[in-house]
């Protein structure tokens, strides 16, 4: 067995080289000499995708449906790639992968070569890339532009109180797509003069308590509904006086209501005082003022209050005035006004006298004075200084007494002359009885005829009146006839 081994190693080590490589060599001479060969090596290049879609901006409301689309031929094997591209400039986000989705977002879906946004939000915003991860890289851009309705913030505090005199500025900030615009208005009313409507803040400078009042600052862009936030201002200011009659014409048995109309921020101290004296407080009553529009008169009144309740209620003014009060009575009388009456129900002779309403604050004092009398007032004549009468002038006047009238005094003379004259004096009853030497009564006692005898002659006369009980002469009363 080890002969034939042996003889055929020796064999094959005599033959020559060439008949053992030659089917290696014509092989390779066949194959890859061609340069076709190659063909199952290399890259074969196909058509690149083609989108088929432009770039698009889609402008939409919050909460609106929105389709992006990325619609390609020629995709071949290769996959699409959504990304998005925050607007507000942050870091590139993974949408899909082919018609994998991969972000966690339940509003997002993914059709084929088309994202669809379900209830957009204002975070959707952004440039969305529709990509082919090629050499060359082959996109498309889409910008999705998300429009949602303002909101607005105060930049100062809710409420503000501040000195008379002082400059305030009031500054809102608003967030919205478009950027809104905000306005200024006042709850109240209409603005102080001369402020701007317009801009993010409002600058009001020497204040005084016509500027009090809830300011609102409304942002609007014409989506959805304008927002509005409100700051309350109010002013700090020494107390003012308004007395409703300055003089009160009374009598023995009357009861009367001395009434100042009180203003001021903090709501001040009132007190009464006679001739000097403090007048206690127990005859004092306070009441909530406030006017209706267009009444200057005195006679809405609410809320009684006693004196010890009179700082409260200013607040309590403060917060009724700023939902339910009119234009006109803002600016008539701002809050915190008081109605602050001294009531005598039995007056007497004795209570006549000097009485002074007393205001104090922390910013200053006011007063006003009243004064109570039982004397009427001065005559007022109401005919005409020209007559036309000829030989005749009618003397009419009118005066206010809360006692009858019961004597009139008059004295006349011819214009320019130095003294009276002996005749031109006339002492009366007040009542169409009364006949003296060339004057004539008309049936009102307010009224006396007055004959001469030279036609266009200029009389001057004086008139007096006296009342009863007691007879209190008036002042007398200048006239041209």
């Amino acid at each position: 067995m080890e002969t034939p081994l042996a003889f055929t190693f020796c064999c094959l080590l005599l033959l020559p080289p060439q008949g053992l490589s030659r089917g290696y060599n014509d092989h390779y001479d066949d194959t890859y000499d061609d340069p076709n060969s190659y063909q199952d090596y290399e890259d074969v290049t196909d058509e690149a995708p083609t989108f088929l879609a432009r770039a698009q901006l889609f402008t939409v409301e919050a909460g609106q449906s929105v389709i992006i689309p990325c619609d390609v031929e020629n995709a071949g094997v290769n996959k699409l790639i959504i990304k998005k591209i925050p607007a507000n400039g942050g870091r590139e986000k993974l949408i899909s992968v082919g018609s994998e989705r991969v972000i966690r977002d339940s509003r997002i879906a993914v059709d084929g070569a088309r994202l669809t946004i379900t209830g957009a939000r204002p975070r959707d915003a952004g440039t969305f890339l529709c990509t082919f991860e090629m050499e060359p890289p082959v996109q498309l851009k889409h910008t999705l532009d998300v429009q949602f309705a303002p909101t607005i913030k105060a930049q100062d505090p809710p409420e503000q109180h501040v000195p008379k005199g002082s400059t305030v500025t009031l500054e809102c900030s608003a967030h919205g797509n478009p950027q809104p615009v905000i306005r200024w208005s006042r709850q109240e009313g209409p603005l102080p003069p001369r402020l701007p409507t317009e801009g993010n803040s409002l600058t009001l400078e020497g204040v005084d308590h016509l500027a009090e009042g809830t300011y609102l600052c409304t942002a609007d862009n014409g989506i959805g509904e304008p927002a509005t936030a409100a700051m309350a201002l109010t002013v700090h200011y020494p107390p003012h006086i308004i007395t409703e009659k300055r003089i009160v014409r009374t009598g023995a048995g009357d009861a009367v209501e001395l009434a100042c109309i009180v203003t001021g921020r903090p709501a001040p101290d009132v007190t009464y005082t006679k001739d000097g004296q403090p007048l206690p407080d127990a005859m004092m009553d306070t009441k909530l003022y406030i006017p209706q529009p267009h009444n200057t008169s005195f006679d809405s009144y609410t809320h009684h209050l006693r004196p010890a309740h009179a700082a409260h209620a200013a607040h309590a003014a403060h917060a009724a005035h700023a939902t339910h009060a009119t234009h006109a009575a803002h600016l008539s009388f701002p809050h915190a006004t008081h109605r602050h009456i001294f009531t005598i129900k039995n007056v007497s002779e004795k209570d006549f006298g000097t009485y002074v309403c007393i205001a104090r604050n922390h910013y200053g004092q006011k007063e006003g004075v009243i004064q109570m009398t039982g004397m009427p007032a001065a005559p007022q004549v109401t005919s005409s200084p020209a007559g036309s009468e000829g030989t005749k002038y009618t003397l009419t006047w009118v005066t206010d007494s809360y006692y009858p009238i019961t004597e009139f005094i008059i004295k006349y003379r011819k214009a320019h002359l130095a003294a009276w004259q002996p005749r031109g004096y006339w002492r009366g009853a007040a009542g169409p009885d009364a006949r003296p030497p060339s004057l004539t009564s008309s049936s009102s006692p307010s009224s006396l005829l007055l004959t001469y005898r030279t036609p266009a002659t200029l009389l001057t006369a004086t008139l007096t009146t006296t009342r009863s009980p007691q007879p209190v002469p008036a002042p007398s009363w200048l006239i041209s006839g």
